[in-house]
């Protein structure tokens, strides 16, 4: 007994030696910053870039008007505008530069294609684009009252576009940080009949682009016959009923992504939803021209991207957003079944419908254009649809709010992270030395890391290469039952939003000690231990350590 209990006092002592050794080392914390996103934040902080608006007659944009922004972030677009007679506002050679400075082509053209609308009666239908046209004659003047904040561009000597310089505070919001969001609007209008149409484009400056009509200034037709299920009859006019009918807008995109313009893929997303409730991920490549209507229950989007498709490739997203009211005639005009459509690009192709009354040599609306050729190595150009079904209100009379309908093309890996987290500036994690966890092999351990951020940012733990049976949680708690012996060292990386530290966490797992009874396994006088023998030990260490120790039996 004597002999076991020297060996086990040897064991205690050369451990408690070893735990005090690691306990006096200097243990290596360093601060690890995200290389690339660190070198940004602190020259973006060294240096004032100034918001401008300005027009660039360098810009090659032959007749139209050149237009370059570059907003606090960094980040800027680049392009031409111009006010057609047909369409009134279109943009070109859109050029979107990141916060990086690396310039990207998104669009060689983009504007309204038609602004179709179908009463309710079935007895009406307009082609405003074509039939009377959104530019010209068409398109209003516009006062500092239409643009209080912004710049009149001239066109041919009209006041044609409002550009505006806008802030918001919702680019991005975090628990302790507020980033705010800019953009570059412009929008024209044109008078129609009774309607007033504003056509609207506004660019972010993390890339993403809005298209958006607003349609308002007073309800166009209406009957005596009040009887009738196609609309409403307003109050303190119970003679009339003001007819209920639907707008349908239709833009053109020549999406150019990139360095060149017939290299795009097309990429249609589904999450469909399986038997067993979960969103199933499924991808098609339009290898031909294409025509689609919005199926809601699939969430549905479609992908561009420059020459290939895989994670990093970088392109621009359509997602439906509007698409509860939708006009579908099909019997008679066969184009109103889809909502989108893919073509190759065709100079004559200009409309989405009622397209051979100016260009009788090619087909006349947009589901002739797709007439599945081959999309390889092909200038691509998206067609999409947004609807609005409008029922008359009284609050619609006599000078109707504006109803408006939008949809966004939103960049996909054009950065490699939050635009608007660009000029944020940052100081990394604060972290605690830790102690070394010292635990038996199926002991329970519950131990937490200590770490601050200066900025009160939310921080997050990780580790990889845990002793088994041990895990950390992104709050920083170690929790588990170690299963295998052995001296650990393992990296923890403590991170906020944009920064963060490595810290070295070591763990000294010892082997079980069998608390009771007899190891049958064993033999002589090392196969039993008394409580006397345990109690002698327990007083020996007591002593080698000068600490009182209370033995209670």
């Amino acid at each position: 007994m004597f002999v076991f209990a020297m060996l086990c006092l040897w064991m205690i002592d050369l451990n408690v030696a070893n735990a005090h050794g690691d306990e006096q080392a200097n243990v290596q914390v360093d601060a690890v910053a995200k290389p690339s996103k660190n070198a940004r934040v602190n020259s973006q902080s060294q240096r004032q870039i100034k918001s401008t608006f300005t027009e660039n007659e360098d810009t090659q944009c032959g007749n139209t008007k050149p237009i370059q922004v570059q907003f606090a972030n960094g980040a800027g677009w680049a392009f031409c505008v111009d006010n057609r007679v047909r369409e009134n506002l279109v943009l070109s050679n859109l050029r979107y530069v990141n916060v990086d400075g690396d310039p990207f082509s998104v669009l060689a053209s983009a504007g309204i294609s038609q602004l179709h609308v179908a009463y309710d009666d079935s007895n009406v239908t307009y082609n405003d684009v074509t039939q009377f046209g959104l530019g010209d004659g068409f398109m209003l003047d516009l006062s500092e009252a239409d643009c209080p904040e912004g710049t009149i561009l001239g066109n041919g000597g009209r006041a044609a576009i409002c550009v505006t310089q806008i802030k918001s505070t919702s680019a991005h919001r975090t628990q302790n940080r507020r980033a705010q969001r800019e953009s570059l609007n412009l929008f024209s209008v044109s008078q129609v009949g009774a309607y007033t149409y504003v056509l609207d484009w506004t660019l972010y400056d993390d890339g993403t682009i809005e298209p958006a009509v607003g349609a308002t200034g007073a309800l166009q037709r209406s009957s005596p016959i009040v009887e009738q299920p196609f609309g409403r009859v307003l109050s303190e006019d119970p003679d009339t009923q003001w007819l209920s009918h639907t707008h349908n807008y239709y833009w053109r995109l020549d999406f150019d992504l990139g360095e060149s313009a017939d290299d795009d893929i097309v990429v249609e997303t589904r999450q469909r939803l399986d038997e067993d409730g979960f969103r199933v991920n499924t991808r098609e490549t339009f290898s031909t021209e294409q025509a689609r209507r919005i199926d809601p229950e699939t969430y549905q989007s479609w992908r561009l991207y420059e020459f290939e498709s895989d994670s990093n490739a970088r392109g621009y997203e359509l997602a439906p957003q509007h698409h509860g009211h939708r006009l579908e005639r099909k019997e008679v005009e066969p184009y109103t079944e889809f909502d989108f459509f893919i073509t190759i690009a065709n100079d004559c192709e200009r409309f989405a419908s009622d397209n051979s009354l100016f260009n009788p040599e090619c087909d006349n609306h947009v589901l002739e254009f797709a007439n599945n050729e081959p999309l390889q190595n092909q200038d691509i150009v998206a067609w999409h649809r947004v609807s609005f079904h409008h029922v008359p209100r009284n609050e619609d009379q006599r000078h109707m709010h504006t109803h408006w309908d939008a949809f966004q093309i939103t960049p996909i890996n054009i950065t490699a992270f939050t635009p608007s987290s660009a000029n944020l500036t940052n100081q990394p994690p604060t972290v605690t030395n830790p102690s070394p966890i010292v635990a038996s092999v199926g002991e329970t351990i519950e131990s937490k890391l200590i770490a601050t951020d200066p900025d009160n940012d939310a921080l997050h733990f990780h580790a990889a290469e845990l002793p088994e049976g041990i895990e950390l949680t992104p709050e920083g708690l170690f929790t588990g039952t170690p299963q295998l012996a052995g001296r650990y060292v393992v990296p923890v990386t403590v991170s906020d939003e944009l920064s963060q530290r490595v810290v070295e966490q070591v763990f000294e797992i010892t082997s079980a000690i069998n608390n009771g009874g007899t190891n049958q396994s064993s033999s002589g006088f090392f196969g039993s231990v008394s409580m006397g023998w345990l109690l002698l030990l327990a007083w020996i260490v007591a002593r080698r350590n000068h600490r009182a120790v209370t033995i209670s039996t």
